[in-house]
């Protein structure tokens, strides 16, 4: 298992950094894969593979990630209301429909269409540094917690979530990346201080997208969202934590003055 996810690693980081480094058309593809893989496994973890979740599902996917893309936030908040109307209307008029399928849907453009497009936005608008940021504190928190609350971890963190998760292991997350993007701020053209702040709010907010997937996991009496990376499980067990780290990371470099 664990050459199983090192190959993998290897494999999968340098193409995400290669891509995220050069940003544009292919950036958005990376996205929209990540996005459409995550969508899928959400509905496989959900019990709802039907064409009719998936259909308007993964179109909608497209659609709002491409306005999003090419039109900014604002563009992409009236394509939200836009296709949430036609939804629902498609559900009218296809009635009758399962209105749990209805519901999935919406969950799935929040938790994935909308969560994942703060990657295109940060890229955007802040360059290739900023989302390299976010991704170095995921990162090195994922991994802080992981080694400190497997050599001192005792205090269980969310037992009815992820019982292997640890208080200890969660404070060595924290300060793997607060440290971490603390001694990388001058490359990375941040202050000091913004750094650190960065790093200790990605982590707490990275731990909080864990146990969010966690708890879907559970619910779904499931181990992994899927088998798309050998060792590693499916898309959304990759990027959990970043969905909810990058929207926290553009609020704060945005309303931030570094």
């Amino acid at each position: 298992m664990l050459k199983q996810r090192i190959i993998s690693a290897l494999i999968i980081v340098p193409l995400v950094l290669a891509l995220s480094w050069f940003g544009g058309w292919p950036f958005f593809g990376l996205v929209l894969l990540a996005a459409h893989l995550g969508l899928r496994e959400l509905y496989n973890l959900t019990g709802q593979k039907g064409k009719s979740v998936s259909m308007p599902g993964f179109a909608g996917n497209f659609v709002l990630l491409l306005t999003l893309f090419l039109g900014g936030l604002n563009a992409y908040f009236f394509a939200f209301v836009i296709y949430f109307l036609l939804l629902n209307c498609y559900f009218v008029v296809s009635y009758p429909r399962d209105y749990r399928h209805l519901l999935l849907i919406v969950f799935g453009k929040i938790y994935i269409t909308t969560l994942i497009g703060f990657f295109l936005l940060l890229r955007l608008e802040s360059g290739f540094p900023a989302l390299l940021a976010v991704f170095l504190a995921v990162w090195a928190s994922d991994s802080g917690a992981y080694f400190v609350g497997m050599s001192f971890g005792r205090r269980q963190l969310a037992p009815r979530v992820s019982p292997k998760k640890t208080l200890e292991g969660a404070l060595g997350g924290l300060l793997a990346a607060t440290i971490l993007l603390s001694l990388l701020a001058p490359p990375l053209g941040m202050s000091r201080p913004f750094a650190a702040l960065l790093g200790f709010t990605l982590s707490v907010a990275g731990q909080f997208g864990d146990l969010s997937e966690s708890a879907l996991k559970r619910w779904a009496n499931t181990k992994d969202s899927g088998i798309f990376l050998p060792g590693h499980g499916g898309v959304l067990d990759r990027v959990d934590s970043l969905l909810f780290a990058v929207p926290v990371a553009f609020l704060l470099i945005n309303i931030a003055v570094f």
